[in-house]
């Protein structure tokens, strides 16, 4: 097996990651050349002697994987009995907005649709009974309510939770519900506040672009009634409106400075957490395409909250988008202090364990590793409700890396790449190609953590504590 680095550059320095120790190396200018050389399978003489004084102090080895193999698997049907931490449950398919860049919009390959179809309430009695029958070694679990709209159900919602406490009293059940936010009236926000349940809403910035793609289904922008159900908790629920947060969809064609601006500037929403995302770009029918503009205005953004972590920037001036952006950045560095190789077997670090951290339960039944992959999706059905998880098709999904095994072994990106099994969702089976065709973004993301960790060590600024 060869030797797998990765070479990059900053302003400051010149760098070779080294995947077998996960770390990253600051290297001159001679050494750089010999590790692009290396990289690329053109290694002379002179370039086999740098390697080998690296490899001298533990450095750059030649990998030992051989094999794709998720260290869970063996431990995958116990995790699947005792393990489980969370319970999402499609209370609806409904919903009173037609959002363009919904899932169930039409706009995916998944075949999600909006429907009158609802789950249950027999049907919720048995998630949680699922969960809590398989949680036995999890000292708190969770209850999401997801739709469609799910306060179009809210007397389900509470009907539940009361079956709950009428039958699972001591044991610690936190409650997360995501919804559009147009919904609150005064029975509803009482329920939502008595059982202390968190809540995010969807929510894209200010009215003229909020309204561009949320809206009702005669056309008509959601943003005036989420403001005023906003506007009326915080002044008579504070308790509750603390445990809410938003998460804002910038689509293309979108200022993001805007978004941006809005979140900053608005009282209504005070300190709350906002979450940024692009579209859901996995098996989506057109391609997404985001201008230059965005491109831009999210880098400034970005750079100014990395300024500010280097005391060279006012960290009043810092977008609220962006104070939590270097989160990732700090687990990443965390997890790279812990030098370890890799084992002859492993797994690329994406995959969550299908079936146990969040697993969803649609409308009929049928169980999914988590709400991110479409209900149309044989390939990503791992059971259902009355049968429990098929532990062949959670294996599986454990270990999706296998489909690209061969790519997989010799890719620096290995230990960090985050492609979990929605991105080899093919249908009616996983698939390799749509995995590959996700290569690029993801080595992408990890280049750019690697080199805002570098920029940030160069100014001396102390990771652990950002």
């Amino acid at each position: 097996m060869a030797v797998v680095v990765k070479t990059f550059t900053t302003p400051g320095g010149k760098y070779v990651y080294d995947r077998e120790t996960n770390s990253i190396l600051s290297v001159g200018d001679v050494e750089f050349e010999a590790f692009c050389r290396i990289e690329a399978g053109d290694a002379g003489e002179a370039d086999l002697a740098v390697l080998e004084r690296y490899q001298g102090q533990g450095y750059c080895l030649e990998s030992e994987l051989e094999e794709i193999l998720h260290p869970a698997t063996p431990l995958l049907e116990y995790q699947l009995n005792s393990k489980v931490r969370q319970i999402t449950m499609q209370v609806t398919q409904n919903c009173n907005l037609r959002c363009k860049y919904c899932a169930y919009g039409g706009g995916y390959e998944n075949q999600r649709t909006h429907s009158n179809k609802t789950m249950p309430l027999e049907t919720m009695k048995k998630c949680v009974d699922f969960l809590m029958e398989r949680s036995r070694d999890m000292s708190e679990v969770y209850v999401a309510f997801y739709g469609g709209e799910p306060l179009l159900e809210i007397e389900k919602i509470k009907s539940c939770i009361d079956y709950i406490n009428d039958n699972y009293e001591g044991r610690t059940v936190k409650y997360v519900l995501t919804t559009n936010g147009t919904l609150f009236d005064e029975a509803t926000v009482n329920v939502l506040e008595e059982n202390e349940i968190t809540v995010m809403i969807s929510f894209d910035g200010p009215k003229e672009l909020h309204n561009i793609n949320r809206v009702y289904h005669d056309g008509k922008g959601s943003f005036d009634d989420i403001m005023e159900g906003l506007e009326h908790i915080k002044a008579n629920h504070p308790v509750f409106f603390q445990k809410i947060s938003f998460l804002s969809v910038v689509a293309p064609g979108i200022d993001y400075a805007c978004v941006n601006d809005f979140f900053n500037a608005s009282d209504v929403m005070d300190s709350r957490s906002v979450m940024v995302n692009p579209i859901n770009q996995y098996n989506v029918k057109d391609i997404v395409n985001y201008d230059d503009l965005y491109i831009l205005t999210y880098n400034y953004q970005r750079m100014k909250a990395l300024f500010a972590t280097m005391g060279m920037y006012d960290h009043s001036k810092v977008s609220k988008v962006f104070t939590s952006s270097l989160n990732n950045i700090k687990t990443l560095s965390e997890d790279m202090s812990k030098r370890w190789r890799l084992y002859k077997s492993a797994h690329p670090s994406g995959p969550c364990i299908p079936g146990v951290m969040r697993p969803f339960v649609a409308a009929d039944g049928y169980i999914y590793p988590c709400e991110r992959v479409g209900e149309g999706s044989d390939a990503m059905k791992i059971g259902h409700i009355d049968s429990g998880i098929d532990l062949e098709k959670a294996n599986a999904l454990l270990n999706v890396g296998k489909l690209t095994e061969k790519e997989c072994i010799t890719c620096w990106n290995f230990r960090n790449c985050m492609l979990c099994c929605a991105a080899s969702d093919g249908g009616d089976e996983l698939s390799a190609i749509k995995r590959l065709q996700q290569c690029r973004n993801s080595e992408h993301d990890t280049l750019d953590a690697f080199t805002t960790i570098c920029l940030l060590l160069e100014n001396g600024v102390d990771i652990s504590v950002i």
